[in-house]
């Protein structure tokens, strides 16, 4: 019975949440959405980020996220994230590398379509196309 109460409330939060993204939130519009194709210098499919003002949102390859973001000039700041926890055969340790490269992020670069999100010392990692 939990497992279904589990199942019911995960698909609730990404039901809400997909909506949310769809709309336009309190401080503004949804400002982009973003795929991620490497992770730590490894091509990836299947983690999506999604920000606004000052939330964001997405998937991990299996459950959906979301927490604060920061950003100013090209410093950013993301997390604590909240996340699903739903189970994916092989992917919870991909999900597990992106969320940490997310929080741990702390400079972008943007060219062309295509962002990556840099660690404190401005190794790359996490590359993602529009």
């Amino acid at each position: 019975m939990r497992y279904v109460i589990a199942i019911l409330g995960g698909v609730l939060w990404f039901a809400l949440g997909a909506q949310a993204m769809a709309q336009e939130d309190d401080d503004g519009p949804l400002t982009a959405t973003w795929v991620a194709t490497e992770l730590g210098g490894k091509p990836v499919d299947g983690p999506t980020l999604a920000y606004s003002t000052d939330r964001v949102s997405g998937t991990g390859g299996c459950n959906r996220f979301k927490g604060p973001i920061s950003i100013e000039d090209d410093a950013i700041q993301i997390g604590p994230l909240a996340a699903t926890k739903m189970m994916c055969e092989g992917k919870a340790e991909i999900e597990a590398q992106y969320f940490s490269a997310l929080e741990a992020a702390r400079s972008f670069v943007v060219k062309g379509d295509t962002l990556t999100l840099k660690s404190e010392d401005g190794h790359d990692l996490v590359k993602f196309r529009k």
